[in-house]
């Protein structure tokens, strides 16, 4: 290269840089500037994130107590505290606002909180200091629960013991004022246990009953508490009758809390546990009104008569069939037998929960039921010999057959094992051998098992009063469960009948008793959650 070409491109060089620094000089204030910004905002960004998670932390924490007599306002305000350390990142002036509210049984806590930070960069642009803040909300409904337990012979011993561990940890996670519980046990007949109520049992949902939120106060006829321990087993089991009288509670109570605050927002829910399948069901056989219909005799034995309105002429009891759904088995005991909730005595609740056999004797017919010699379990083949057929409804109305779909037993674990077409008329062939239906125990317990879905059914349609979740737990260990039906019920979204626009329930299989605490919690868990 040249000499002259090597000064005008020195001189070319020099100039650039000059450019460049007279550039750099007046971007500096700019630059400066988005320095500031960037480090402030981060600043601003942490704080503003550490404010936003202890309000969430006051909301939520105070919210587990919401529907208690617990000062929530001042409990959030403390969680708000306790998560927000005073002078973080230089941090000053934290201010708060919570709000709680009550719409009766829907509780609201609001928590609104701000903090001033103070800047690093901005303050030479005469801006010392900013203010951030975050609110945060909880919500949750009063729940309105029944539980109803299985207390059927086979839970004797560790799996009745774990049970009851498991549902008073289920009770504990719910509190009073709020929250209302009711319990119902059910081995060969269903018992009410929580609240306890006088003898005979009405059905009326606008009587006396229901569950309610003294469930954990002390009371001369027991606690929740006082209840389940005092629980003995015994008996078959009769699910269909226990999720009836559960629906019945659950009915009583929302008739109360509507006379009562003029409408009602609760969370409705039942918890059924059972370690086995349906095996017994409760019927009315001389019902004035068509249903249950005439099942009797016509011959000059046992007439279909109308009952009259004292108890001991009305043919109300439990078909008990411990025959273990083995077609052409011997059914055991299938006679018709006297119901805690018909039975006329002074017997405390707490009394009756601990009967090992939690049935009474067989019905003896008085006038004007006269000459029903078959319907007592006799053991010499004539049993329930004066029904024509299997009932064609229970006690509560409930069909004992499937109403939508005539082969849904199908789905049942017992057809899955035998494929034997149900058939509840008078007679039944299997190969060459013919028995009536009423002294066959596959009949009887497809019966037992076709109520059961189907007062599932009628509990997740009802439109009456706030949904009804179902959530089923079975115990595995005494020789397994029907998942299909206690997925059918809960209305899972793995159910043989799974109905988007039903309640969607949650069912928690347990294999050994040592589960049975963690699956009630996994239940209790997903209705608080629920309710939120």
């Amino acid at each position: 290269m040249r000499k002259e070409d090597r000064l005008r491109a020195s001189r070319k060089h020099s100039r650039e840089s000059g450019s460049v620094m007279i550039m750099f000089t007046l971007m500096l204030p700019v630059v400066i500037m988005l320095v500031g910004l960037a480090v402030d905002r981060t600043m601003l960004f942490i704080v503003e994130s550490r404010i936003s998670s202890a309000a969430d932390g006051a909301a939520l924490g105070a919210g587990r107590l919401l529907g208690t007599n617990a000062n929530t306002t001042e409990i959030a305000q403390e969680f708000l505290n306790a998560n927000f350390p005073s002078g973080y990142w230089g941090s000053f002036n934290l201010q708060s606002t919570i709000t709680s509210t009550t719409n009766i049984a829907l509780h609201t806590i609001t928590v609104t909180a701000s903090v001033t930070v103070p800047l690093l960069f901005l303050r030479v642009f005469n801006q010392p200091t900013a203010v951030v803040g975050a609110t945060a909300q909880a919500t949750r409904r009063d729940s309105r629960i029944v539980m109803v337990l299985d207390r059927s012979g086979s839970m004797a011993g560790a799996p009745l013991t774990s049970m009851v561990q498991g549902a008073e940890s289920f009770v504990a996670s719910f509190t009073p004022p709020g929250d209302e519980l009711g319990l119902v046990v059910f081995g060969s007949t269903g018992v009410v246990a929580y609240p306890p109520l006088p003898r005979p049992y009405t059905s009326a949902t606008n009587g006396g009953g229901g569950p309610d939120s003294n469930f954990s106060t002390e009371q001369s006829g027991g606690d929740i508490t006082d209840q389940l321990n005092a629980l003995q087993s015994g008996g078959a089991t009769n699910m269909s009758e226990g999720l009836a009288l559960a629906y019945i509670e659950l009915q009583k109570a929302y008739n109360r809390d509507v006379a009562a605050n003029g409408s009602d927002n609760r969370l409705n829910a039942i918890l059924l546990f059972t370690d086995g399948m349906p095996t017994a069901f409760s019927v009315y056989l001389n019902a004035p009104t068509t249903p249950p219909g005439n099942v009797m005799s016509n011959s000059n034995k046992c007439k279909y008569q109308t009952a009259t309105s004292t108890n001991t002429t009305q043919m109300i009891g439990g078909i008990l069939n411990f025959g273990n759904g083995v077609p052409q088995g011997n059914p055991g005991t299938a006679g018709l037998y006297a119901l805690a909730t018909a039975y006329n005595d002074s017997t405390s609740t707490l009394t009756w929960v601990a009967r090992t056999n939690d049935y009474q004797s067989a019905i003896n017919p008085s006038t004007p039921i006269t000459s029903c010699n078959n319907l007592n379990n006799r053991d010499d083949g004539t049993d329930l010999d004066d029904l024509t057929q299997i009932p064609a409804y229970d006690l509560y109305n409930t069909h004992t057959d499937n109403q939508t779909n005539a082969t849904d037993y199908q789905y049942s674990w017992l057809y899955g094992q035998y494929s034997t077409i149900y058939s509840p008329t008078s007679n039944v062939t299997y190969g060459r051998n013919t028995r009536p239906a009423v002294q066959d125990p596959y009949q009887l317990a497809i019966a037992a098992w076709n109520l059961t879905d189907n007062t599932g059914l009628t509990i997740r349609s009802q439109t009456g009063m706030n949904p009804v979740y179902i959530y089923t737990i079975g115990y595995e260990g005494d020789g397994g469960t029907d998942t299909a039906l206690l997925n059918r019920l809960a209305n899972t979204q793995i159910s043989t009948a799974y109905n988007a626009a039903q309640p969607v329930g949650q069912f928690v299989d347990a294999s050994t008793t040592s589960d049975l605490v963690a699956a009630f919690q996994t239940v209790a868990g997903a209705i608080l959650r629920l309710a939120k």
